[in-house]
């Protein structure tokens, strides 16, 4: 079941693009926390932290306490929602809290992880994933850090649905998509085939081969000889 962490997290009273930006150069990274019993509240983690909680077992899944710095000292349930990552370093540069009731279900995304790659498309088929997540809705403290799908066996033609992994949803929880939507299929190999010359209409001294081409270039005086001025005469 999905992992929790702590986060301490300050509240932001300067808000706008300067600010902002002193922040992410200070190692913080700026957000926005909003939710069950929440007044939407500014606020600041470090981003080292955040980090490491966003790449743990449960991933960006991971439930979140956390605890706002101030006389109040509140602690909220939290999940990570609308994470903005800058195009190139791929690091954070801003983050949506949302504090949940853990009695309530959510929508959450979940990996699939496929074992048992090598024992699959023995026949000669592809091995094609068409779902890489699924999502459900789960109360936040059931939510699973990933399904295991096997595929041991398949071959040509054979489908793994998201049906094929309901047994392993936690209690009270439910598809939050088409259950018959496929997770994996193995596909026939791709075969090439040469591409036919369409020869209609194309004369057929055209289509002379090589050897015959080769002869014609015989017979054909080479650059610079002809007939000689005795030949010529005669």
């Amino acid at each position: 079941m999905s992992n929790q962490v702590t986060l301490q997290a300050d509240v932001r009273t300067q808000l706008g693009k300067g600010p902002t930006n002193r922040l992410r150069k200070e190692g913080r990274v700026p957000g926005i926390m909003y939710g069950f019993e929440v007044t939407p509240t500014s606020v600041a983690v470090d981003s080292l932290e955040l980090y490491h909680a966003l790449h743990g077992p449960a991933g960006t899944n991971v439930l979140i306490r956390l605890e706002i710095a101030g006389e109040k000292g509140e602690t909220h349930l939290c999940v990570a929602r609308d994470i903005d990552r800058h195009p190139v370093r791929g690091d954070v540069r801003h983050i949506d809290f949302l504090a949940v009731d853990q009695s309530q279900r959510i929508s959450v995304e979940v990996p699939i992880h496929l074992v048992d790659i090598d024992e699959a498309a023995k026949d000669g088929g592809v091995l094609q994933t068409v779902l890489y997540t699924v999502p459900i809705l789960v109360r936040p403290l059931d939510t699973p850090n990933s399904f295991e799908l096997s595929v041991d066996g398949m071959m040509i033609g054979d489908v793994r649905r998201v049906e094929d992994i309901r047994g392993l949803l936690p209690e009270g929880a439910e598809f939050d998509i088409d259950p018959e939507r496929t997770i994996v299929t193995v596909n026939p190999p791709t075969i090439l085939e040469e591409p036919e010359v369409d020869t209609e209409g194309v004369p057929e001294d055209a289509l002379v081969g090589d050897e015959e081409g080769a002869e014609d270039a015989s017979e054909v005086p080479a650059e610079g000889e002809g007939p000689t001025n005795e030949s010529a005469t005669e």
